[in-house]
């Protein structure tokens, strides 16, 4: 893996590349929504657990690749 240096300057992103991250953090949203459904109608607490953890991380991912897209969509 390459070594990236702050001053590089950070290459804006293609209409195809934004196109897949837009899907993808579409598809982010609406896993975290289900989870948090299923969370709701859970009975046995470790599966209400289990949703709300992976909701949670879920959510970290649609924050990674959004800080990612406004990262390259500011820098262009």
């Amino acid at each position: 893996m390459e070594d990236f240096s702050p001053s590089e300057a950070i290459e804006p992103l293609s209409s195809k590349n934004l196109t897949i991250l837009e899907e993808q953090l579409s598809q982010e949203t609406l896993i975290i929504l289900k989870l948090k459904q299923y969370s709701k109608q859970c009975q046995d607490s470790e599966l209400k657990n289990l949703c709300s953890q992976l909701a949670e991380k879920h959510k970290n991912n649609y924050n990674t690749l959004l800080n990612y897209v406004v990262s390259h969509i500011s820098s262009g």
